[in-house]
């Protein structure tokens, strides 16, 4: 095995600020003793914000990793009432992904039991696969993919146990919404709850990746969650999936990056041939040269010679990565405009075919949708 070289901060273009090193740092389940002591190295700085720090692992989804990792390094070096606020944060957020995991269990039997076949995507599943602890992932949500004939069985599921649309749509409407070539889940809220489902018949909209939701249901791997047996993807094609979502919302989080280094820390005889190909299949192997790229720059993943090689030929990913990176590690950074994401999503595809594919959807939203883009 080899690893990429580092990029140099010139390419980058951004120099990384010590709250940022910290986060990056503690983006991981397994610290070795040289990231140990550059942890400690940055806790003790004078200058070091630690509400930046709180704020940007919240925002990046890292808050169970890095006060995991920190109260297991230097407890006794973090200032007290600075451990403190980030135990409680834990806590509430480890309390929240329990009810959540819950919740899915129970939406997963009752699927079962109207004979309704499902996937859970992303989440708790995500989080016991990945840390094999629900508390170690930040996650907000439910993903649940189902076939697109059974997404309206669901949804009257869905209703009897106190769950709304999040938007209301006629009978039409909804039919049309569910052919959207835009869309790809249909949202319901339970307001008691406090919880959001997410009723999924793509993977990601036909814009944004062409992974074909056929080859997911036929390559389903067995899995269990909450002592149900459920199904779940293999490493191979979760790899591809994690890759495709973050590219989706160009690579916002660190999180995303974090879950890519654990999923290979796990599968070390994970098959790059399969993974490569279907890649190349579903024109989405820019998307996963740029996560595996981004995620050894940024957390530190090892990666074999040969996917060494096809990654730096593809001199796109580099550029795409160093913009990135200017984004996500810049303390002034904004959200994405529209121009800024069309962009991106037209050169991290190939073929011809889908980057006009992307253009007819930023078309459509010029001429007369403007909340097609917006995520949903």
């Amino acid at each position: 095995m080899q690893t990429l070289p580092k990029l140099n901060t010139n390419i980058l273009g951004v120099n990384i600020r010590p709250e940022m090193q910290l986060l990056l740092c503690c983006a991981s389940t397994k610290i070795d003793v040289a990231k140990t002591e550059e942890i400690k190295s940055l806790i003790q700085r004078a200058d070091l914000d630690w509400q930046d720090v709180i704020g940007n692992a919240y925002k990046h989804g890292l808050m169970p990793l890095l006060y995991t990792n920190l109260n297991a390094i230097a407890p006794d070096i973090v200032p007290k009432n600075v451990l403190n606020q980030l135990r409680n944060i834990f806590y509430t957020n480890a309390q929240r992904s329990l009810m959540l995991t819950g919740e899915l269990v129970q939406l997963l039997r009752l699927l079962q039991e109207n004979e309704i076949l499902a996937v859970p995507y992303k989440g708790p599943v995500l989080a016991n696969l990945l840390y094999g602890n629900i508390g170690l992932r930040q996650f907000c949500d439910l993903d649940i993919l189902v076939q697109q004939q059974d997404v309206l069985k669901f949804k009257n599921l869905l209703i009897t146990r106190g769950y709304r649309p999040k938007i209301q749509l006629t009978e039409v409407e909804e039919i049309n919404y569910l052919k959207d070539k835009s869309k790809h889940t249909y949202n319901f809220i339970n307001d008691s709850k406090g919880i959001m489902v997410e009723i999924h018949w793509r993977i990601t909209p036909r814009y944004t990746s062409a992974i074909e939701v056929k080859y997911i249901w036929e390559n389903l791997h067995s899995s269990s969650l909450g002592g149900m047996e459920i199904y779940s993807f293999s490493a191979e094609d979760w790899l591809l999936l994690l890759t495709n979502h973050a590219s989706r919302h160009r690579w916002e989080k660190l999180s995303w990056l974090a879950d890519i280094a654990e999923l290979l820390r796990q599968n070390t005889e994970i098959n790059w041939e399969i993974v490569i190909q279907k890649a190349n299949d579903f024109d989405c192997k820019r998307m996963l040269f740029l996560g595996l790229f981004l995620t050894r720059q940024l957390i530190g993943i090892n990666l074999p010679i040969g996917v060494i090689n096809k990654i730096t030929n593809d001199h796109k990913v580099a550029k795409l990565a160093s913009e990135i990176c200017l984004d996500i590690l810049n303390k002034t950074n904004t959200n994405h405009k529209f121009m800024q994401n069309t962009r991106y999503h037209i050169q991290v595809r190939e073929r011809l075919h889908n980057k006009i594919l992307y253009l007819e959807l930023f078309w459509r939203w010029l001429i007369r949708d403007k909340s097609i883009l917006l995520d949903e």
